[in-house]
């Protein structure tokens, strides 16, 4: 999903401020689905959270001409009848022209005389994906992400193992999980890195892993055997194997080398026969099972 904002004012994304009437802002009137306009219209507190996890295009109205900003959210406040937001601009090299987002309306669902309204609309579509065509590669770091969570201080819903060749698959998953869950409940290494550049690191992540995610995702391949990291992850998460808590382990399958300590009667997610999106989704079903036998258990 992304945030578009459309301005009228031709100066407006000079400013890092900026306040919407709210009934411009994510109605099913202002060129929202429904049912998207029913998840985050009301911005609660969890709406909030994860619409500032949603990458944005600031654009403005057809008649300035003006290339529309890439960048985040950083702040969304509810007034009475406003709206107003922090913006968190990103240059992004190359980018779109005005005349490719019109292009581009489509495929971004932008329809009818949206890019002649100011308002504030949040569309199902994966932003990265579509700007592919114009040879744009959107950076995978969400706002706030590198100091909104000290990891060693929170327990992550998921956590993610993988090797550095299995990143761009990692990285469709993950913007496809965002779409269904608070990407703050995600241990992704690149969202740390501050926390991560320490001595003893393989202590800490193991710490990570063992006592501060709730399940553990295991890509694993040829180059998760072959590499060093992902070995000493791969230890940790052996240690829950062998005390039986095999619940918060899932397995996601890349390709069928043989790997230390993975059995063959070992169930797995093959990567292989199923999208990003599909992988997103089995991960977050193991989320909510997790989630409804703790509530059960209190």
């Amino acid at each position: 999903m992304f945030n578009l904002i459309v301005a009228g004012d031709c100066e407006t994304w000079k400013s890092k401020m900026f306040a919407l009437d709210m009934d411009r802002c994510i109605k099913k009137g202002e060129y929202t689905s429904e049912e998207i306009a029913t998840r985050f219209g009301n911005f609660t507190k969890d709406a909030i959270a994860q619409l500032k996890s949603f990458p944005c295009l600031f654009a403005y109205e057809d008649p300035c001409g003006e290339a529309p900003l890439f960048g985040w959210l950083k702040n969304i406040k509810k007034r009475t009848n406003q709206i107003t937001i922090e913006c968190e601009y990103m240059e992004v090299e190359p980018w779109i022209t005005a005349d490719d987002l019109r292009s581009a309306q489509s495929s971004l669902d932008i329809y009818g005389w949206e890019l002649n309204r100011t308002h504030w609309a949040v569309k199902d579509v994966d932003l990265s994906e579509e700007l592919l065509a114009f040879g744009v590669s959107l950076p995978i770091i969400t706002s706030g992400k590198q100091t909104t969570v000290n990891p060693e201080n929170h327990v992550f819903d998921v956590a993610f193992s993988f090797p550095g060749e299995a990143r761009p698959l990692v990285e469709q998953v993950l913007r496809e999980l965002d779409k269904r869950m608070n990407t703050d409940q995600v241990f992704y290494d690149n969202h740390f890195k501050a926390y991560l550049a320490r001595p003893n690191l393989d202590v800490y992540l193991s710490r990570i892993y063992r006592e501060n995610a709730n399940l553990i995702v295991v890509f694993l391949s040829g180059d998760y055997q072959r590499k060093p990291w992902p070995g000493l992850e791969f230890r940790s998460i052996r240690e829950i194997i062998f005390e039986k808590k095999h619940d918060k382990v899932m397995y996601i399958r890349l390709d069928d080398a043989p790997i230390d300590g993975v059995l063959q009667t070992d169930g797995y997610i093959d990567a292989r026969q199923h999208t990003a999106s599909e992988i997103a989704g089995f991960i977050y079903q193991r989320v909510k099972g997790a989630t409804k036998t703790a509530d059960s258990k209190q």
